[in-house]
């Protein structure tokens, strides 16, 4: 496995756009992760809103969502096609946490309270448009988790297959979900950086990301696990000098501690907790994965349902994936997706025995990292990107027209 430090230019055009001496500091800005972070975001932002606006003009969406007790918003014309068609499901309740907050017997409790936070922070310049900010936050946050990401790959592989796992990220059939008004941007930028962190060994910085990352949703707690392996790794290490300081030993701790904040809070302010509304109010349950999986295909046979069997699908390759990425990965990497694989395959809840399945694969970025080792071979790399994008397209179109993607 080839060591690599984050390199210091971004590409052959950034060097040739930026040989001026007047620009050495957009160039300095952009190495490590940036440049191909906003690369990406650009061109895909720009591709999800031209595919908006062509899929309204081909036939009539449905309205926008609006939150329980509150109005819709962006119901109509140009600001309907831009905004609207992004407020759909889980877009709306955080969209209540952030106007309401927390009231006594509400389920919007089940909603982590550090997304819904932020966009109100952000919409105060925006006008209180909190559709809009929304949208802000979950921009930065991909901008941050690609940088976080590449930079993290770059430990441990080269330049071009950082780059090929941002890609992949990028487009996967899900992937529109980093660009919504959810919160899987923010999570996996809090989750790659903390992990980032820990792995050079700079656990002052991943102190804060790991505690954030428990108040974004229930699966930030997951990363103890592998933080608590970097850290033994590094305790054992034979240079004394580069041994964590013992109050490094709490970092894997904080994600636990964020979780337990908000847990608290919830249980003040509605006299419930997120564990507790889930089931209440989504018939939130867990069963063994093989009888998750037999549920699933009974679904899809009786009810022809391509999202659930798309969800199967994607299910059943990151198992192999993780399998695979044991022997070609770094161990914290498969102690980060094992046991959110093993959550995903055994939970159920009320529309589909998988549902939201394909969102919350989309976190686990080190299946991405041993697809990118994969595209070395241009035909796999060719393939893989035209299947995932016509699949993005079939989900994307699905959910602007209000389907239960996820």
């Amino acid at each position: 496995m080839k060591v690599a430090q984050p390199p210091r230019e971004q590409s052959a055009n950034l060097q040739a756009a930026t040989r001026n001496p007047r620009l050495a500091w957009l160039r300095a800005a952009l190495a490590g992760g940036p440049g191909e972070a906003l690369w990406l975001f650009v061109t895909l932002r720009l591709a999800f809103s031209l595919f908006a606006l062509l899929a309204s003009a081909l036939g009539r969406l449905p309205a926008p969502c609006a939150f329980p007790g509150g109005p819709a918003t962006h119901t109509g014309g140009l600001d309907f096609r831009l905004l609207g068609v992004w407020q759909r499901w889980d877009a709306c309740w955080y969209q209540r946490v952030a106007t309401l907050g927390y009231r006594p017997n509400d389920p919007s409790v089940a909603f982590f309270p550090l997304y819904p936070l932020l966009m109100r922070a952000v919409s105060v310049p925006l006008a209180g448009d909190l559709t809009l900010a929304g949208l802000v936050v979950s921009g930065l946050a991909y901008i941050a988790a690609v940088t976080g990401l590449y930079r993290l790959l770059c430990l441990d592989f080269d330049e071009a297959v950082a780059r090929r796992a941002a890609l992949y990220l990028s487009v996967f059939p899900s992937a529109f979900f980093l660009f919504a008004p959810f919160t899987e941007a923010l999570f996996l930028a809090l989750a790659v950086w903390t992990l980032y962190e820990a792995r050079r060994g700079a656990w002052g910085w991943a102190a804060p990301f790991a505690l954030l990352v428990g108040t974004t949703r229930t699966q930030g707690v997951l990363l103890a696990l592998p933080l608590a392996w970097e850290f033994v790794r590094r305790w054992r290490d034979p240079d004394r000098s580069r041994r964590p300081n013992p109050p490094a030993a709490l970092v894997p701790l904080l994600p636990a501690c964020g979780l337990g904040l908000f847990v608290a809070y919830g249980r003040i302010a509605t006299g419930w907790t997120t564990f507790e509304a889930l089931p209440r109010t989504w018939g939130f349950r867990y069963r063994l994965p093989w009888d998750a999986l037999a549920a699933s295909w009974r679904h899809i046979r009786a009810r022809g349902d391509a999202i659930e069997a798309l969800n199967l699908a994607l299910l059943l390759l990151f198992g192999l994936l993780l399998l695979l990425g044991l022997r070609r990965l770094p161990l914290s990497y498969s102690l980060y997706v094992a046991p959110q694989l093993a959550i995903i395959a055994t939970r159920q809840m009320s529309f589909s025995p998988l549902m939201s399945t394909s969102r919350y694969l989309l976190v686990l970025f080190p299946a991405f990292a041993l697809l990118a080792l994969w595209g070395r071979h241009r035909r796999f790399h060719y393939s893989w990107l035209l299947l995932s994008t016509l699949l993005l397209g079939f989900l994307l179109y699905a959910y602007l027209n209000g389907a239960f993607v996820a």
